[in-house]
């Protein structure tokens, strides 16, 4: 059976691999913090479509409010 040797990543690829597995460090770290305090976290994936992609990206929104109450709806940046 073949080996399959997959191409190197460009360093740009690199980057961005290392930063969104920090960032996913990071929003972890703040989910639980959130958690800790008393406040419910909701996560969403929102679908965007991008013109540098033929695929659909994936985003990712949450929430974080009091237990019980209503979130505000109000999405920034989309």
């Amino acid at each position: 059976m073949a080996e399959i040797l997959e191409f190197p990543l460009t360093r740009d690829q690199r980057e961005a691999k290392e930063r969104l597995r920090e960032a996913m460090r990071e929003f972890n770290a703040a989910v639980k913090f959130a958690a800790k305090t008393g406040l419910e976290v909701k996560t969403y994936q929102l679908t965007c479509y991008a013109t540098y992609s033929a695929e659909p990206l994936t985003l990712v929104d949450f929430s974080a409010n009091i237990p019980g109450r209503m979130p505000t709806g109000n999405v920034e940046g989309f």
